[in-house]
């Protein structure tokens, strides 16, 4: 990527790679969120993993004391 002469030799080479992309590219969403996958990792137990993937409802009386 340094050998092209379309670029400075002092432009990074992750810039350089972004700028040979060709517009039609989608862009790739660094914060999209994944999936969690099914099975739980090996430095993980079962029940704490079950414990990780469970959806956490908030507390409006927490917030609005929290708020004063």
């Amino acid at each position: 990527m340094q050998d092209s002469d379309a670029l400075p030799d002092d432009v990074p080479v992750a810039d350089a790679v972004e700028q040979q992309r060709a517009a039609s590219e989608p862009v790739v969403d660094e914060e999209a969120s994944a999936e969690p996958p099914a099975d739980a990792p090996l430095e993980a137990a079962s029940a704490d993993w079950q414990e990780q993937l469970e959806t956490v409802e908030l507390d409006p009386e927490y917030e609005e004391t929290d708020r004063t």
